[in-house]
């Protein structure tokens, strides 16, 4: 993400989004009025080839060309778990995901568990994940530990994160992350929803499908229904109409 020039004498901050993943909610939004987000400039499938500094500016170069010029950058540029334990202690390492290799228990071995960020853990519901938040770390380290004293209970929980965009929009998201999943139905309601509520943005639910099976879920403005979404993901059933699904989370209600 680039933060362009500041303006003057208004101080309005320009602001830029570049990314180089198929990032499924940006994606459904880059050509509507929600994609531009009260000024944000979305460059979507971008590789940043080089940055360099002049005329008192940082200058972006993109593979493709293009060039912007901002005065910071804020790079997100993900984490990889330290894995030099494992040739030491023979444990093996995920060559997909990375990551310590572990079961449903979250054991690598006997007697050894892995927890957090550098765990590489089956899901019982959506298969092997490595996952990096904060609410995986808690959750998955508190049953590492419950595991070791003989609970022998699998990892079920979908954790989430949540991020806020301008102080008016709150999107939470739990289950799959792929970028390879299908964006399903939810857009169009989304946006008309964006246009007519009060408070600007609106409310509203994304579903991610593989095989016509819901394995990633964005709430829109309705953080409190988390649980709603944690429940459809571990019920794992086929939905034929995606509609009458979002009428579970009743968004309306608030």
């Amino acid at each position: 993400m680039s933060l362009g020039s500041l303006s003057e004498p208004h101080f309005i901050w320009e602001l830029f989004f570049i990314y180089n993943k198929n990032l499924l909610f940006i994606n459904s939004y880059k050509d509507s009025p929600l994609g531009f987000l009260e000024g944000v400039k979305i460059i979507s499938e971008a590789l940043v080839k080089s940055v360099n500094y002049k005329d008192d500016k940082l200058e972006i170069q993109l593979k493709d060309g293009r060039l912007v010029k901002t005065d910071h950058i804020v790079a997100a540029v993900g984490l990889e778990p330290n894995c030099d334990l494992a040739k030491s202690a023979g444990l093996e390492v995920d060559s997909d995901f990375g990551g310590f290799r572990v079961n449903a228990e979250l054991q690598a071995r006997s007697n050894i568990w892995v927890a957090g960020d550098a765990a590489c853990f089956y899901d019982i519901r959506l298969g092997r994940r490595r996952v990096e938040h904060h609410d995986h770390a808690v959750v998955s380290g508190r049953l590492a530990g419950e595991n070791m004293t003989g609970a022998s209970k699998p990892y079920w929980h979908q954790s989430m994160f949540w991020w806020l965009w301008l102080k008016t929009m709150k999107p939470a998201l739990t289950g799959h992350e792929a970028d390879t999943l299908e964006s399903e139905g939810k857009s169009e309601l989304l946006i008309a929803l964006v246009h007519q509520h009060k408070d600007g943005y609106g409310k509203g639910v994304i579903f991610y499908l593989r095989d016509k099976v819901v394995v990633g879920i964005i709430l829109w403005n309705v953080f409190n229904r988390m649980p709603i979404a944690r429940k459809i993901i571990k019920d794992g059933e086929e939905h034929a109409d995606l509609n009458e699904v979002a009428k579970l989370f009743n968004i309306h209600e608030d």
